[in-house]
């Protein structure tokens, strides 16, 4: 039986629209906070289980796993989605072609990367990492078929079905990695315990979204794979050099800082207590140069953990913002896309602008939070670059999807290349020139802030000329002088312990606020449409 789906009219986007982006908004904003708390508790209780070398190991892994992973998670969501909004009466069978598509391309992909493990290990001098590189090829064979649920589910606009399955992934995954990595299985338990997750959301995805069932049950026509291959090929090969973008830094760090102690393994003691905790390093005594890597790469990772949350906070408006802006442009209504672009880039940047100020204005004291102490001193002065670098990195990721979404993919990957080379060859570049500790941390930081930076300017740049619209220049300005006032503040006042850190972020995060309706970026008019959408959203 074929799902029965109101289709919209061909003219301009109604009402009925705009209350499914308003509910959208809020099913998977707050599915997406929901992962981002879990997630968080993942980085920040890892650590305390297993020691600082294992959770940077973990690192390693998954900053290779990642790349591809999210690829094909968000390609193959928004290569389903794209072409079940065109046709929601064609959801069964956009489905049926998705999973053809991952038997010729998520699966192969899969197989390649465990075969490519050893080559990886080779590229980061530690021989040991081959095996759970293999071992993690399991996570991009489930996620490519999963993705094919939540697409449909997006694409139909089932945004409490997409909600929920990401809320129930994040509860099993957390579960799964945790619990296996008390047990003491270590590094390839953790992979394991991932890896189960994955399998037990394909089985709830069955129930939940539903399975496409045959063709001859469908009244609506079939949709061959040919489409969507075709359209996912045109977005893999960007979202390959996005989410590179988001781990380059620590790839280079984890291979430059193995150079470094290979070089230099008489000086790796003196290292106690900036790179490697003091407890591990008397029970083990001289650590080997490729573990003394993986503990550096342990404290970028607890800093990109905390600076990618403004990141993380305004991702959910990217799977609301890509089926309307797909629906859009493919009714040909120009006015509301600029309005879907205008208000998401703005709203977006104010957002990831309020969390980003607060971890740089203070980020020892924040640091010194979920993580030990060594961590907080190691990670400060990195802490304070990312944070800014990846508020720019969300608007750059904001204005991306819009472009893919509007069918712009070329403009999207002349951006992202060059981001992506800017940052290799920045850090490249900087990283060797340091040694391990804060220094090399924070050189790293500030590189990959530097080419986040150059990548939102460029975006928003071609972004108005492929739509007319864009963040005004107006709002980055008086966002830069209510952060650069916010932040001096925080540097000056002093705190104490773990609740006056609390309150100090939160007192300046509503300072920022308040600094921006005194300069008049937010006023009557942006309250009113966020309670209206909370509104409709309700």
């Amino acid at each position: 039986m074929s799902e029965k789906v109101e289709k919209p009219s061909e003219g301009a986007l109604g009402k009925s629209e705009e209350r499914s982006a308003g509910r959208g908004v809020l099913f998977i904003a707050a599915a997406k906070l929901y992962f981002m708390v879990i997630g968080a508790v993942i980085e920040f209780r890892l650590p305390a289980i297993v020691s600082n070398v294992t959770f940077g190991a973990y690192g390693v892994v998954s900053s290779l796993v990642s790349p591809i992973n999210n690829v094909l998670i968000v390609g193959t969501i928004q290569a389903v989605s794209r072409f079940t909004s065109q046709d929601p009466e064609k959801a069964r069978a956009v489905q049926r072609a998705g999973f053809r598509m991952h038997l010729r391309v998520g699966l192969p992909i899969a197989v390649s990367f465990a075969a490519a493990a050893p080559l990886f290990a080779s590229f980061f001098h530690d021989a040991r990492k081959t095996g759970p590189l293999m071992l993690a090829s399991g996570i991009l064979a489930g996620y490519s078929f999963y993705a094919v649920f939540v697409g449909r589910a997006n694409g139909t606009r089932a945004f409490h079905k997409q909600a929920g399955l990401d809320m129930s992934f994040a509860t099993m995954r957390a579960a799964g990695i945790l619990g296996l990595a008390s047990a003491g299985f270590g590094l390839y338990g953790i992979i394991s315990g991932w890896i189960l997750a994955v399998v037990g959301i394909i089985l709830i995805s069955s129930f939940t979204v539903g399975l496409p069932g045959r063709a001859s049950q469908d009244s609506a026509p079939a949709q061959p794979m040919r489409p969507l291959r075709s359209f996912f090929r045109s977005v893999a090969l960007y979202l390959v050099l996005m989410n590179l973008i988001m781990v380059i830094d620590q790839l280079l760090l984890k291979r430059i800082a193995t150079e470094w102690f290979q070089a230099n393994s008489s000086q790796t003691q003196a290292f106690v207590g900036d790179v490697i905790p003091s407890w591990l390093a008397q029970a083990a005594g001289p650590l080997d140069p490729s573990d003394a890597a993986d503990a550096q790469v342990g404290y970028y990772r607890a800093v990109q953990n905390l600076a990618r949350l403004s990141y993380q906070a305004i991702i959910a408006a990217t799977f609301v913002i890509f089926p309307l802006v797909s629906r859009s442009t493919f009714v040909s209504d120009k006015e509301a896309t600029r309005r879907y672009v205008r208000t998401t880039l703005r709203y977006s940047a104010i957002f990831a602008a309020s969390i980003g100020v607060v971890f740089a204005a203070n980020p020892q004291a924040l640091l010194d939070i979920p993580y030990a102490a060594d961590y907080a001193y190691a990670g400060a002065p990195a802490l304070a670059f990312l944070a800014l670098g990846n508020v720019a990195f969300a608007i750059f990721v904001i204005a991306g999807t819009i472009l893919n979404g509007s069918g712009d993919t070329r403009r999207a990957l002349i951006c992202v290349a060059m981001t992506l080379a800017v940052a290799a060859v920045a850090n490249a570049l900087v990283i060797p020139r340091f040694e391990p500790g804060r220094e090399m941390l924070t050189a790293s930081a500030a590189a990959t802030s530097g080419a986040m930076l150059l990548g939102a300017t460029t975006s928003i740049w071609l972004l108005h000329r492929s739509t007319g619209a864009s963040l005004p220049v107006l709002t980055v300005i008086r966002l830069a002088i209510a952060g650069a006032i916010t932040i001096a503040i925080g540097r000056f006042w002093p705190t104490a312990g773990a609740l006056g850190t609390m309150l100090e972020s939160c007192v300046i995060g509503l300072l920022f606020l308040f600094l921006l309706v005194v300069i008049r970026e937010f006023g009557r008019n942006d309250l009113r449409s966020v309670l209206a959408i909370a509104k409709r959203g309700s």
